[in-house]
């Protein structure tokens, strides 16, 4: 069978990481024969031309994936080495100017510029040129000058590391030889530690290892030895944002984008914390900026699709993913994203293309799967449905989404299946008081109300949520420092959950993670509010903390209502079965995300305030 070119080039690529040239170059000429200017192979055989010392051979190919896709900086950098292997030192510097305007990283061109004879040296050696029609006197006045200067030069560069030294830190770095660039990078720093570059690839290595308070101390040195560098603030923002140091890497951001404005990177990453921290509607504006400083820049459109979504601005959303699927048609995130949002307007049969190529393209993405099962529910495709949800549970996966959708199938269309997460889930239905356990009113209710009166945290659009509204983003990510007790006190009711299941064999307990993330919002309802059935499909065990609860005028209002399935699902809405729970101020309600749940309305003047949860794996 024929290869597409797509086929060919991975794997070309996949021979050429091990190392197997010829049959890489091999697929490479394959490609170009069909496609003479495809970038990706012209620019690989150039890799494979450089690394068997025929630079002067790279060069044209280099050429031509420039010229057919400039939007890849690796493109450039390569480029650029290859002419300075030849020496061709006036092009090298022409085509570094060119990358500047492509937003191809300073500091990369940096390295790359150190490399190039400097112009003085050039100057230097036409001057020798023309010194033949001197005479010999004015030869020797003139080399002895020469040599005068040279010598000072040398004597000040003894106090700094030699460029050959920085040019193999940095080529250990970018290669991937991270063990030898650390201790080379360890040399460096103990022999000059007032010089900034090696603490900046220090700091690098360190984060690339997943030391990542070692890498803020590096990259915190790297700052402080260079407070005008741009890119070494930009760098200890990044390792902060992993660490959830969110305040911190957003001040480490702003600055880097204070001393260098026209700088995407900074901006994207920006609004990247800016999100994480719940604030859509600034974390909206970076991205733009990030945008308008690189169109083509299309993890920057993704985000902001990514934020406009949270927002529920859907047909704006629906726009940047679009244009981040031209810009990165091989991302498979993208193609996920675009489909939750064409779902979200009801639009299923697009949603599902989406999902579709998302799994082509990454067939190993369980959660997009679980995205496609949902949208062929939803759209009663019972047969492709089935045959979707046959393929999970014959790959030993489970779900949330596949507890849930096994339950539901089971009372639309009388068929059971194996339920991999848990068969019986209102068996495992947990009601505790903290009150009884906790000083409630402290740990949980103050903290609350000073978190949402503070109005730092964006609210998300939420279809399901009626007269009420409902905090984006991650609140334990956020406000880490005011819910830290909090959290604490949920992992030790987890823990307890845990213990009181032990026994079971359902997936929900067996499989349940233990290196997990806790994921929360507040949820506050006016009077007549209520929250429509729904699951957390990105769960394990879902859970509530009731913060207040108004004091109930009739019956059930404002109980929690757990269930198999919706009213609709069953032919017969007794088949349903329901639990409704009565919750009141300091309730803990845990559950399996795969149940369905709602609110029931109620009537008071008093808010009721709910943090919700979610416990995912990491």
């Amino acid at each position: 069978m024929q290869l597409t070119i797509e086929e060919a080039l991975q794997r070309g690529v996949a021979a050429h990481k091990e190392g197997k040239l010829q049959d890489a170059e091999r697929l490479y000429r394959a490609i170009l024969q069909s496609q003479p200017r495809h970038p990706d192979a012209n620019h690989n055989l150039g890799v494979i031309a450089v690394s068997v010392n025929k630079a002067d051979a790279a060069l044209p190919l280099f050429k031509i994936a420039l010229e057919a896709n400039a939007n890849i900086e690796q493109f450039w950098l390569s480029y650029i080495d290859a002419l300075i292997k030849e020496k061709q030192f006036d092009n090298a510097r022409k085509v570094v100017e060119q990358a500047k305007t492509h937003c191809v990283a300073q500091e990369k061109l940096n390295v790359l510029e150190k490399q190039l004879i400097p112009t003085e040296q050039v100057n230097e050696a036409k001057l020798a040129v023309h010194n033949k029609s001197l005479s010999l006197s004015q030869k020797r006045k003139k080399l002895s000058e020469q040599k005068k200067k040279k010598a000072t030069k040398k004597g000040l560069k003894a106090k700094n590391p030699s460029q050959e030294l920085l040019n193999g830190l940095f080529a250990d770095y970018q290669n991937g030889k991270y063990e030898d660039a650390e201790k080379l990078a360890v040399s460096i720093t103990q022999e000059f530690p007032k010089h900034p570059f090696a603490w900046k690839i220090l700091g690098a290595v360190l984060r690339a290892a997943g030391r990542k308070f070692e890498a803020v101390e590096a990259n915190q040195r790297a700052v402080e030895l260079s407070p005008q560098d741009a890119d070494a603030h930009s760098n200890l923002g990044n390792t902060l944002e992993e660490l959830l140091k969110l305040d911190e890497a957003r001040a480490s951001y702003m600055q880097a984008i204070a001393l260098r404005p026209h700088f995407p990177e900074a901006h994207f990453n920006l609004g990247n914390t800016l999100k994480a921290l719940g604030r859509m509607d600034v974390a909206e504006a970076s991205y733009k900026q990030a945008i308008g400083l690189r169109p083509e820049y299309a993890e920057a459109h993704s985000n902001l699709g990514n934020t406009l979504q949270e927002l529920g601005r859907f047909d704006e959303a629906e726009a940047s993913y679009k244009q981040a699927v031209v810009l990165r048609p091989d991302y498979a995130q993208i193609h996920k994203n675009l489909g939750i949002t064409l779902q979200e307007l009801g639009r299923f049969d697009e949603a599902e293309a989406s999902y579709k190529q998302a799994i082509a393209l990454n067939p190993e993405d369980f959660r997009t799967h679980n995205k496609l099962l949902m949208c062929m529910f939803l759209q009663n495709k019972k047969s492709d449905f089935f045959y979707e949800l046959d393929y999970l549970i014959n790959q030993d996966k489970t779900s949330a989404v596949i507890g849930s959708l096994a339950c539901r199938s089971a009372l639309k269309y009388g068929l059971e299946k194996p339920n991999s997460f848990c068969a019986r889930p209102l068996n495992y239905v947990l009601h505790n008081n903290l009150n009884a356990r906790y000083d409630f009113e402290n740990v949980f209710v103050k903290k609350a109300k000073v978190i949402l009166n503070e109005n730092q945290v964006s609210s998300r659009r939420q279809s399901l949520l009626q007269n009420g509204y409902q905090t984006s983003g991650n609140i334990f990510d956020i406000k880490n420092d005011d819910t830290k007790e909090i959290q604490n006190i949920l992992r030790k009711e987890v823990e307890q959950y845990r213990a009181e299941f032990n026994e079971s064999e359902e997936g929900l307990i067996k499989k349940m993670p233990t290196n997990y993330s806790l994921y929360g919002w507040f949820i506050s309802m006016k009077s007549g509010g209520s929250l429509k059935p729904h699951i957390h499909t990105e769960g394990w065990l879902s859970g509530s903390v009731y913060i207040n609860v108004p004091p109930k005028l009739q019956g059930d209002s404002g109980s929690l209502v757990v269930s198999l399935g919706q009213d609709e699902d069953a032919i017969d809405t007794r088949m349903n079965e329901k639990k409704t729970i009565n919750v009141v101020t300091g309730s803990l309600v845990l559950f399996p995300a795969s149940l369905m749940h709602c609110t029931i309305p109620f009537e008071s003047e008093q808010e009721r305030i709910v943090l919700a949860f979610d416990l995912k794996e990491k």
